[in-house]
């Protein structure tokens, strides 16, 4: 992979991770100390995201920096993740097991109504 695709790929997941966390790219700049053109530099690929800020990005958006670059390499292209499974890494963090299954029979419950299922 070339170091623009590389770019590329890193700055969609930080678009992805931003959208699902209801960020603006000024709110992020601004809790991590950069302009938001720079964010929007990163997000399109045109400049490369540093290591430390990066760190900064995973501290502040409470997220794994595996979450930016693992399977890069695997696959060509990229694809972002979508708000489901942001949503289910943070119930995962949840460590208290009967609110994860109150939580998961929620949804369950939630998603039979939607679908006519009940």
């Amino acid at each position: 992979m070339k170091d623009q695709e590389l770019n590329l790929a890193i700055g969609q997941r930080l678009r992805s991770v931003r959208s699902a966390r209801k960020m603006t790219q000024g709110d992020l700049a601004a809790h991590i100390g950069v302009t938001f053109q720079q964010i929007q530099k990163y997000e399109n690929g045109t400049n490369r995201l540093s290591v430390a800020i990066m760190l900064r990005l995973c501290s502040f958006m409470d997220v794994d920096a595996s979450v930016f670059v693992s399977g890069i390499e695997a696959s060509p292209i990229v694809q972002a993740r979508d708000e489901s499974s942001f949503l289910a890494e943070d119930i995962r963090r949840i460590s208290d097991e009967a609110v994860r299954e109150n939580l998961s029979a929620l949804i369950r419950s939630l998603a039979a109504v939607q679908h006519g299922d009940l």
